[in-house]
């Protein structure tokens, strides 16, 4: 849709109505944005008759908002017209809209007469009523933008809300040394798992996070294994830098040893002592627990610096 072109000369252009009806406020809206085409002249082109379109009437504040002209027709067009009128066969009703109007003989002077009778002094005249319109229109894309933002503002501190309860609870299950994951973590299960168990119980006393859990679309739950990891890799490496920043300059000594896990695959873990403290610092899975693998410079230096 954005991809069609506007032609911005008001004699030149396709009138709303020609359009399918579910592009007519796209472009009625890109036409508001751009404004009354209002060329301006170095040199005044007079017609046969000795009269033509002078560009200070752009400037009267009666006729700024909706006063066009068309170089390819030398004829004044009303954008607001154009864009809310219907099609009459009344050449009155389509002057300004759909043939042009170049009678300059009937624009009086500063009066502007032609210009003043289109507006009509009725507010029910076909020019107010597309002003009218106009106004409508603008006031409810902008409340439908107010509406979206609003939203995406309550979407997003709902997101929050979800992902901090997540946090919490990997918090929680790290610190105690307890697995996350569970044999059958499906909704019907009767135990789904330390993660999903502990984060019912801590949101189920607090019935607007229980709303907002309950809610949640499927690509914004916060729950999944993936995230679980993503949490404890962040934790984990903020971890690791409030240790770096406690040792500083002072000197330390590093601790190495071997580990497995449950799952009985080889792993080294490394401790840094200073000072009188000593603060674990991480584990690496390795090819063997052998002593010559563990004091291996390049695999120590490597989580150090991460």
């Amino acid at each position: 849709m954005s991809s069609v072109q506007l032609e911005r000369d008001p004699g030149l252009r396709r009138q709303i109505y020609t359009y399918h009806v579910d592009q007519r406020d796209e472009i009625r809206q890109r036409y508001i944005m751009l404004g009354p085409y209002q060329p301006r002249f170095k040199k005044i082109l007079k017609s046969e008759k000795g009269r033509n379109f002078q560009v200070s009437w752009y400037e009267d504040d009666r006729f700024k908002p909706w006063l066009e002209y068309s170089p390819k027709k030398d004829a004044a067009f009303c954008l607001l017209c154009f864009l809310f009128h219907k099609p009459t066969g009344h050449d009155e009703q389509n002057a300004f809209t759909v043939n042009g109007f170049k009678n300059w003989k009937k624009v009086r002077n500063c009066e502007s007469y032609s210009f003043s009778l289109h507006m009509g002094k009725d507010l029910n005249s076909t020019h107010r009523f597309a002003h009218k319109a106009c106004q409508d229109f603008m006031n409810q894309s902008q409340h439908i933008d107010r509406v979206v933002d609003n939203f995406i503002s309550v979407q997003i501190v709902n997101n929050r809300v979800r992902l901090k309860a997540s946090i919490d609870v990997v918090r929680h299950l790290a610190l105690q040394a307890i697995a996350f994951r569970g044999r059958d973590e499906s909704s019907t299960s009767t135990n789904r798992g330390n993660f999903l168990t502990t984060l019912d119980l801590m949101v189920g006393n607090n019935n607007n996070v229980v709303e907002i859990m309950a809610k949640a679309p499927k690509n914004a739950t916060y729950t999944s294994p993936e995230i679980q990891k993503e949490i404890l890799h962040v934790i984990s490496t903020r971890v690791k830098k409030a240790i770096r920043e406690e040792i500083g300059d002072a000197k330390f000594c590093i601790l190495v040893d071997e580990a497995r896990d449950e799952s009985m695959k080889k792993q080294m873990a490394v401790v840094l002592k200073y000072v009188v403290q000593e603060r674990f610092y991480g584990i690496v899975h390795v090819v063997d627990i052998a002593a010559i693998t563990l004091k291996r410079r390049y695999i120590i230096c490597s989580l150090i610096s991460a």
